[in-house]
């Protein structure tokens, strides 16, 4: 068997015929190769996958050997009768097709009788010839995944794709973050000095002050000191007392200081809280991977547009064909509220929608289909509904607002879905018993080179301040002494009645 093995092709698993010599040394049959190299864009071996630019030549050596051992063992099977049905004792010549079994002549007159039957070498080369039909899929799929044409390649490769393209956006925004504290830390530096050269000068010019005074008064001194001795008697005690006078004391204080707490107090908070303008919050973040082809997501995941031309890099998985760009994260529970900006686009579609979607084919976007929202088309909205009802708005509707609320009740629990004006809180529509399932914004631009954009939301940062005891419960102590007064009346009203009976 192991001879046998030798001397029969790797593709077709027989032995070799007109067998050929690749330049990497395997050895095929010549049309077996062949027919191997015109599925493949390349001339690869099937064993080794070396590329093998010139033409294979005749295996002679080769082909002599298996014609040889194909004669030998014709030989020894025809001096031995073949393989012998166990019960009858008949070369095995047939195979039958009713019950899959090979078979002699006796037993296709006795157990087989009116089986469907076949030669024995003819159902042998069929059952190859399927096993090779069959196995010629999975042979594709290896070759495309050695080709790197299959969907995993794909794949990989989009991911080498993405992680590039979020780590040059995770550079960029980490860059606006430290160009902000660079800056910020200069207005600081820049403030501490200021105020340290103010009051620096200010020290600076008392001491120069006091230096030119002391000056004049130790000079008037000792010029007065060499005077005659009449005149010095006559002036000394005035030239005592000048001699003594000094500057006064300085009045410092706290504020003569640098003012540290000025500069260091709650220093990291207040950068933070600064910050805000340059870190808006978005209460909606859409995800790039459910995003067709032609479609356009801004690099903080906020905006999307419908683009003319598909994007050079795109999903390799299949999108569904409502070009539904959906939220990163679905709700469950509790109140989300969040704003899109549709400016003056005149075709659009957003609301909320089941998460299944993002896998399936849907044709019309209804709740029965899990799409509850509205739409424009042209001048008309529109209520995404079985019957597609007209909707009345105020004014030029530029920002939507989507509120969800989760409810549960006597009805059970259901999602409460409410498309508002923005710009004068007009409720345009409304979704009650929505069914209780996770559920995703999405949104889909229609106008070219128009975008939707998610709204920032607005954030207020509060600080908690404690208040002592008494202030934190008085109402609970108010409410126990008025009880304890009550109680104390009770009482003593109770001890006066007894008292005069």
């Amino acid at each position: 068997m192991a001879l046998e093995d030798e001397l029969s092709c790797t593709v077709c698993t027989e032995f070799f015929r007109d067998p050929v010599l690749l330049g990497c040394g395997h050895s095929f049959c010549r049309q077996c190769i062949n027919l191997h190299w015109a599925v493949s864009s390349f001339r690869r071996c099937y064993i080794c996958q070396q590329v093998s630019p010139q033409e294979p030549v005749s295996n002679l050596s080769l082909r002599n050997t298996c014609e040889s051992y194909l004669r030998e063992k014709n030989t020894r099977t025809e001096s031995s009768g073949g393989h012998e049905c166990s019960k009858h004792g008949e070369v095995i010549r047939l195979f039958c097709q009713t019950d899959g079994k090979a078979i002699c002549v006796t037993c296709k007159k006795q157990e087989h009788n009116g089986h469907k039957t076949q030669l024995l070498q003819q159902a042998v080369k069929q059952h190859k010839g399927k096993l090779k039909a069959e196995i010629r899929p999975a042979e594709k799929t290896l070759l495309s995944l050695q080709n790197g044409t299959a969907l995993d390649n794909k794949i990989s490769k989009y991911i080498q794709s993405q992680t590039q393209m979020t780590e040059r956006t995770i550079r960029t925004e980490f860059e606006k973050l430290h160009q902000f504290l660079r800056q910020e830390e200069e207005s600081r530096i820049s403030a501490l000095n200021e105020e340290k050269k103010e009051k620096g000068d200010k020290i600076e010019r008392r001491i120069q002050d006091g230096i030119m005074s002391l000056s004049d008064r130790v000079k008037e001194v000792e010029e007065q000191i060499e005077d005659d001795d009449i005149t010095f008697l006559k002036n000394y005690e005035s030239i005592q007392n000048r001699a003594k006078y000094t500057l006064p004391d300085a009045e410092l204080s706290s504020k003569t200081l640098i003012d540290v707490p000025k500069h260091l107090g709650n220093l990291k908070y207040q950068v933070w809280e600064k910050m805000k303008d340059i870190c808006p919050y978005y209460p909606v973040i859409l995800n790039p991977n459910t995003s067709l082809p032609d479609f356009s997501v801004s690099d903080d995941l906020t905006s999307v547009t419908s683009c003319l031309f598909q994007q050079d890099k795109h999903n390799p998985f299949p999108q569904h064909r409502n070009c539904v760009v959906l939220g990163s994260v679905g709700y469950t529970d509790g109140t989300h509220t969040w704003e899109i900006e549709v400016g003056n686009n005149q075709y659009w579609s957003l609301g909320v929608c089941l998460g299944s979607v993002e896998t399936s084919d849907v044709y019309t976007l209804t709740p029965a289909k899990g799409f509850w929202g509205i739409r424009r088309f042209g001048s008309l909205f529109e209520l995404m509904n079985a019957q597609i009802s007209r909707l009345k708005t105020k004014g030029n509707l530029e920002v939507v607002r989507v509120k969800l609320d989760y409810r549960c009740d006597e009805k059970g629990r259901y999602w409460y879905v409410r498309f508002f004006d923005a710009g004068n809180d007009y409720l345009i529509a409304e979704f009650n018993a929505v069914p209780g399932s996770k559920l995703f914004p999405f949104v889909i631009p229609e106008d070219l080179s128009a975008p939707l954009r998610i709204v920032p939301a607005n954030i207020t940062l509060t600080v908690e301040q404690k208040l002592p005891f008494l202030e934190r419960h008085l109402v609970i102590i108010m409410i126990c002494l008025c009880f304890v007064m009550a109680l104390m009346f009770l009482i003593l009203a109770w001890l006066i009645e007894r008292h005069n009976r």
